[in-house]
């Protein structure tokens, strides 16, 4: 691997107020660490058209170091010699379509979750980038978390012991009820690959998982069930330009209650409940997870907020150990971040993390999640939706 590694990035915005915007994402959560780090460069972006693409490098000043290409379309930027990586940041219904000819290009690649629409075509995403022989990473960066490696690393060095259950209560981290912006109406679909279910919940169900372990049973009769319900089934259609109300009736599929309960590999008991709060939540307690074990019990309180995104001021981890054992609070910083995380803040934290992780060669533990690890989660809400009946 080529240091920096040249970077070529698909869906690159400029800027707005709305991460519903395309290519704001980009802009939010990738570009900070990638302009900070010595190890990536920028080399090439790619949009909807090459002079989307210019406009996006001249806002961001991209050439003050180094010429950075326009293209667009995916198939030119795969073929660029001087590209070494390309981060696909777009919407998940186009995933598949802009990701395959990085693949077949040889390049190796950092897709955002979901990784695909369905998960067919992440599998077939995986398939391929397992016979060209490239790295992988997908943007579930909660692992690279502080929070999720302290606690992914207490419950497997046994410090409460072997896990007897765990619950989860959660909410939709102050995600609108009641009205939707224009454009995002694939969010409101529960077969879009891309709503409550698959991305807020799928977040946090990818690290739940990566701490405690995978649900054992596949269907009911093995103890595995989920409820998925959608309690708002209208929404108000807002244009954000305008302000006005395009539809004030707009139809809604995607679930804003989802209960999921089973038994975990290890034998533990598991139940996650996350739900909708027209009025807000007592407290600002977006998630309450407390994990209870043979020596003793783990419990997190986060703020609301999106899971993936939560950094360790935004949550307390307190655990008791022993029969008499004193309540006490978990240190949650990480002492060998360096200078370029030290600038990092708000929604390109843990991205940046992952980012930090992948380049440094690091593993599953630090927060490294391949197309391997996301096809997992893929199948297990596959496995929800269908014992849901949805």
């Amino acid at each position: 691997m080529p240091s920096p590694i040249r970077v070529g990035i698909l869906g690159l915005g400029r800027g707005g107020s709305s991460m519903m915007v395309p290519g704001l994402w980009a802009v939010k959560a990738h570009l900070p660490y990638l302009l900070a780090s010595p190890h990536f460069t920028i080399t090439a972006v790619s949009n909807s058209s090459t002079a989307s693409a210019q406009a996006s490098i001249d806002f961001h000043n991209l050439t003050a170091h180094n010429p950075v290409a326009a293209y667009g379309n995916p198939q030119d930027l795969a073929n660029d010699p001087n590209v070494d990586l390309i981060l696909v940041s777009v919407r998940v219904q186009k995933h598949y379509e802009l990701t395959k000819p990085a693949l077949l290009a040889g390049k190796d690649v950092f897709v955002e979750w979901p990784l695909g629409a369905t998960t067919a075509e992440a599998e077939e995403l995986t398939k391929l980038a397992r016979e060209k022989g490239v790295k992988t990473i997908v943007g579930l960066q909660a692992r690279a978390s502080p929070l999720v490696r302290k606690l992914r690393q207490l419950i497997k060095n046994g410090e409460i012991g072997d896990v007897l259950s765990t619950t989860v209560n959660g909410d939709f981290g102050g995600l609108p009820h009641d009205m939707w912006v224009s454009g995002a109406e694939y969010y409101l679909d529960i077969n879009s690959g891309g709503n409550p279910l698959t991305i807020f919940f799928g977040h946090f169900l990818d690290s739940f998982t990566h701490v405690v372990g995978g649900f054992s049973g596949n269907g009911k009769e093995e103890g595995f069930s989920a409820m998925l319900e959608t309690k708002f089934k209208t929404m108000v259609l807002m244009d954000m330009s305008t302000g006005g109300v395009l539809d004030p009736e707009y139809p809604r599929t995607s679930p804003d209650h989802i209960f999921v309960q089973g038994k975990l590999e290890g034998g533990g008991l598991a139940g996650l409940a996350f739900r909708a709060t027209p009025a807000g939540d007592v407290g600002d307690v977006g998630v309450k997870w407390t994990i209870t074990g043979t020596k003793g019990e783990l419990v997190l309180e986060s703020k609301t907020g999106q899971w993936q995104l939560l950094q360790e001021k935004d949550c307390v981890v307190k655990i008791v150990k022993g029969k008499e054992g004193k309540e006490e609070i978990v240190n949650l910083s990480l002492s060998e971040e360096g200078e370029v995380m030290s600038k990092m803040d708000g929604t390109a934290v843990n991205t940046a993390r992952e980012w930090e992780a992948w380049v440094g060669g690091k593993g599953v533990d630090e927060g490294v999640v391949t197309f391997e690890n996301a096809v997992v989660n893929h199948k297990l809400l596959d496995r929800i939706r269908e014992v849901a009946g949805k």
